[in-house]
Order: structure tokens, then sequence, then C-alpha cells
């Protein structure tokens, strides 16, 4: 099979369902913006699962682990093609592909707020993060999630990490995990513009808006600047990049 063709295919068997995973997660991150102080997803451990309705934190911890799962199968699904060969749009794609799970393992992005990347309480190492993507693969299938809050009850320990990463938010400007998220989104937000159906794109006024929000929160600007080059994204980042300097 001729090389180009396959990586297309490989590509085109995830997409659709990389872009429902990044506009699950993308919708959760507009309401978070709007609602982090609530702090509905500020559930300590020795109350996890104990409460009746814990929608929030656990669709926010299903919506990271589909996302991630997505992301990483792309990725590995098309490891295997020669991409010395694939057009320049298959290559853009395949750049946002590893920078969306680049973003939640670099520990320089967390540069400007003294984090120690010695340790990983404020991000992921790349193969604990393939480990917990499948947390949610069952018979090779993404459990739905209903049967997810059934199953992360009986044991959720292996899934710490994960939990606590969105459970101990706080609504401060100068939160490492929060300022990934406000990142991300604004990645999520490009990224379906540029390959999602009409009803995952965010009109420009919107898209405006949430921009000039995270403009005044981002405190990794400069790391977050730093990432979109390392990343090979400054073309398709650049509206964003002039507004938040």
């Amino acid at each position: 099979m001729n090389k180009k063709k396959k990586l297309k295919e490989e590509i085109a068997k995830n997409k659709t369902y990389l872009l429902n995973s990044v506009e699950a997660l993308n919708h959760r991150l507009w309401n978070f913006s709007q609602n982090v102080n609530e702090g509905w997803h500020n559930v300590s451990e020795k109350e996890w699962f104990k409460k009746k309705d814990q929608y929030y934190i656990n669709s926010f911890v299903y919506r990271f682990l589909c996302f991630i799962h997505w992301v990483i199968k792309t990725e590995k699904d098309t490891i295997t093609v020669d991409t010395t060969i694939a057009n320049k749009e298959d290559i853009r794609f395949l750049k946002w592909i590893k920078t969306f799970k680049d973003i939640f393992t670099d520990a320089d992005l967390l540069h400007e707020l003294g984090y120690d990347k010695a340790h990983d309480t404020n991000h992921f190492y790349k193969n604990d993060l393939i480990g917990y993507s499948k947390w949610i693969i069952e018979n090779n299938q993404v459990i739905d999630f209903d049967d997810f809050k059934e199953k992360i009850k009986k044991n959720y320990k292996s899934l710490k990490p994960v939990i606590e990463y969105f459970s101990t938010i706080k609504d401060d400007d100068s939160d490492k995990n929060l300022n990934v998220l406000q990142c991300f989104h604004l990645l999520s937000i490009k990224f379906l513009n540029e390959y999602g159906h009409d009803y995952q794109i965010t009109p420009k006024e919107k898209l405006n808006r949430i921009t000039e929000l995270y403009k005044s929160k981002i405190k990794i600007k400069q790391g977050f600047l730093e990432f979109i080059a390392k990343s090979k994204l400054e073309k398709e980042m650049k509206d964003i990049v002039k507004q938040i300097k």
C-alpha cells in the first residue's frame, strides 16, 4: 500500500473519536473557566465516591482519560508509518497529537511558577500517562461513563494521581494545574477550529473573550510561548500568541 495513503488511513480511523474527546473536554473547560470558584471539583480523598453525586469530578477525570487515550492511540497507530513522506496537512495534524500529550508532561512549562520538575506533583510522566489511559479500556473498547463510575468506586487507587490533579485545583491564578488547563483550553479550541465539524468550531468573538480572560490569569505565558515554539505550532497559534503577550 502507498505509504501516504496508509498514513491517511491510520489518521482517519481515529480522527472522529479524537475530535469528540477533545470537544468533550473542551466543553468542560468552558464551564470550568466560569465556575472554578464554585469548587465542584474539590473533593477530598476521604470523601471520594462516598457522596451520592460526584458527577463533576468523575466526568472531569473520565473526559481527560478518553482524550488521552485517543491521543496516544492515534500516535501509536501512526508511529510505524514513515512520516517523512507525509504531506504538510498530515504532518501538521501529527504535530497537534504530539503537542496534546506533551502539554501534560512538559515540566518546563511551569518554570515561571518555580516548579521543581524532579517531582511529578503537577505534571505526568509520559509512561504513566499511557498507563492511566488504559484504565478506561475493557475488551479493546472505551467503557462508557456509567461503567467508569462503577469501576472507579471499587478501585481508584491506581488512578489517584489523575483524580488529585483535578480535585486539588484552587481558584488561584498561580495554581499550576489550572494554568496548564487554561493553556490546553486555548490549544484545544484552535485544534477544533481547524479540524472540527461546524458545531465544534468556536466563533471568533467567543475565542477572543476567553483569550482575553486567560490573558490576565495565565502566569506561565513565557513557558507557554516557548512550548508553542517547541511544538512547531507558531503559525497555528499566532493569533492567540499575539493576544496573550
